[in-house]
């Protein structure tokens, strides 16, 4: 009975404490839901941004956004522990040693968000480029903390690690508005080559709808070998950036057809093979 008694007089007594530290959980879980929504929202605010109606670029937004939740959720952890009664002076060991067990597990991770980094600031690529990359190409759709996401012209979806994108080597297409369009074609061998050059240069520019009247340079078509069954010709010349396909395949077309008008031959391969009757 005695013994009986003292359980109830120990549970008595610590029934205040037990029902503070119920109250200080609840208050550290509502506080944490809440921090979480609010990460969340301004996650999805800052992705939402409009590019036009501010200086935000559509580049920094899904780094912006991920960035800002991660110091949301830093602050609702320190909450929550300051709630559950951790001391201040020890938050900041327990974070220190959580960085380090997750900068040991997670050292590819880390690469990649060094990498998202550097790609941020230093800008080799932007959302809307076209780029080739070692293993892909595609258009950019997202630069985030830890992979780029780009779409090839065939509607592939490709993911592919920061660290991946930035220690290989980055070939952007859409980085200037103009590019030099190059074209090698033959012509035989009994071609007046003066008249092709001229045939080419005219055809280049006088497909003005394509051709930049404001180029570095002119149209030109250089000789730059003799083939085993052509001479071949370099052709040069500057376009805009957009529609890059739909361009240089009119530009095709015409060079094609006005040889062709001209009376210039494009020969196909040929080899001379001589025949010797043995004794």
């Amino acid at each position: 009975m005695e013994q009986a008694l003292s359980y109830w007089t120990l549970a008595r007594d610590q029934f205040p404490m037990l029902l503070s530290l119920m109250g200080n959980v609840v208050s550290a879980l509502i506080i944490f839901v809440i921090g979480m929504i609010v990460g969340r929202w301004v996650q999805r605010r800052v992705r939402g941004t409009k590019v036009g109606g501010s200086h935000l670029d559509a580049t920094l937004k899904p780094v912006l956004a991920s960035v800002f939740f991660y110091i949301i959720l830093a602050m609702t952890l320190y909450a929550v522990l300051i709630k559950l009664g951790v001391p201040p002076s020890a938050i900041i060991p327990i974070f220190g040693g959580a960085a380090l067990a997750i900068a040991l597990a997670l050292k590819d991770t880390l690469s990649n968000i060094a990498a998202g980094l550097m790609l941020l600031f230093l800008r080799p690529l932007k959302v809307g480029e076209y780029v080739d990359l070692p293993n892909s190409s595609g258009t950019i759709q997202e630069i985030g903390l830890f992979s780029t996401s780009l779409t090839s012209p065939e509607g592939v979806y490709n993911y592919v690690p920061n660290s991946q994108v930035w220690s290989g080597r980055i070939q952007n297409f859409g980085r200037h508005t103009i590019r030099q369009f190059r074209l090698d074609i033959g012509v035989s061998y009994d071609t007046d080559l003066r008249h092709a050059r001229a045939v080419i240069i005219d055809t280049l520019a006088a497909a003005k709808d394509r051709v930049l009247e404001t180029a570095p340079t002119p149209p030109e078509a250089f000789v730059i070998n003799f083939g085993d069954s052509s001479v071949n010709f370099n052709c040069r010349v500057w376009l805009p950036g957009d529609a890059w396909f739909a361009r240089t395949s009119e530009l095709r077309i015409e060079i094609f057809e006005a040889l062709g008008n001209a009376n210039i031959e494009i020969p196909f391969p040929q080899r001379v093979v001589t025949m010797k009757k043995g004794d």
